[in-house]
């Protein structure tokens, strides 16, 4: 039987809550994904997403490395629907979950994924399983903004879905209990680069921009509108 939490993702409460399943997001986020692995002079042949949504971040990302294969999966058979269109040459899309299956990939991703799963732990350990290497992209939704507003926690769970939340310093130690070696890390600034959407964000970027240049951690601690994009690989002995 499906948790509570799944269900809003299998019976499409989801997808009415956000019907264009952060579609527009797509291109910044796989901009930033293909900058911190060029910048760690990773080359994926065969890429998965677990929890693609609309598949366009996939799908983008795949275009970046020419040769490449992408195969994305959802849960949702509403985010199936969408993503199955876009399948074509290289490119497939898949209703369930890769765990548990005999699948492995040079890069496992999970872009605004991991906040939503009841067990973040093994979901991260599941994900070392199928991925030589692992990318998180996690919101940062605790910050002291954010804790003395109240709704804007609420509002990640009620209508985004969150479960858990995030600053730096928990996601990181959350992925090396998991065991896994962190590689590279870069903040990414949602609340700046997004902020053409109101008036209202347009105005509250600037002094993220100006708190962050001062203090990158200080700002994501203080006045959020950052996630954390992060990639990761099973840690060794050898490399300990």
């Amino acid at each position: 039987m499906a948790s509570q939490t799944s269900q809003r993702y299998l019976a499409g409460d989801y997808l009415s809550e956000n019907p264009d399943w952060h579609e527009d997001d797509a291109p910044w986020k796989a901009g930033l994904i293909k900058g911190l692995l060029d910048q760690s002079a990773l080359r994926p042949r065969s890429i998965c997403e677990v929890g693609c949504g609309s598949g366009r971040v996939l799908e983008l990302v795949q275009e970046a490395y020419p040769g490449s294969t992408g195969d994305g999966f959802d849960i949702s058979p509403q985010a199936y629907q969408i993503s199955n269109r876009r399948a074509g040459s290289g490119l497939s899309f898949h209703h369930g979950s890769p765990f548990g299956q005999p699948l492995t990939f040079d890069l496992a991703m999970a872009i605004d994924v991991i906040e939503h799963v009841e067990d973040p732990f093994a979901f991260a350990r599941a994900l070392a399983e199928i991925g030589e290497y692992q990318l998180f992209h996690i919101p940062l939704d605790m910050n002291a903004l954010a804790v003395a507003r109240g709704w804007p926690v609420m509002n990640a769970r009620s209508q985004i879905g969150h479960l858990h939340y995030f600053n730096r310093d928990t996601a990181i130690a959350l992925l090396r209990e998991c065991e896994l070696e962190i590689v590279a890390e870069r903040y990414t600034p949602w609340a700046i680069d997004q902020s053409d959407k109101t008036w209202k964000k347009r105005l509250a970027a600037w002094p993220r921009r100006i708190a962050f240049q001062l203090s990158a951690h200080a700002s994501a601690r203080l006045l959020g509108g950052w996630s954390l994009l992060v990639l990761t690989r099973k840690a060794s002995p050898s490399r300990s």
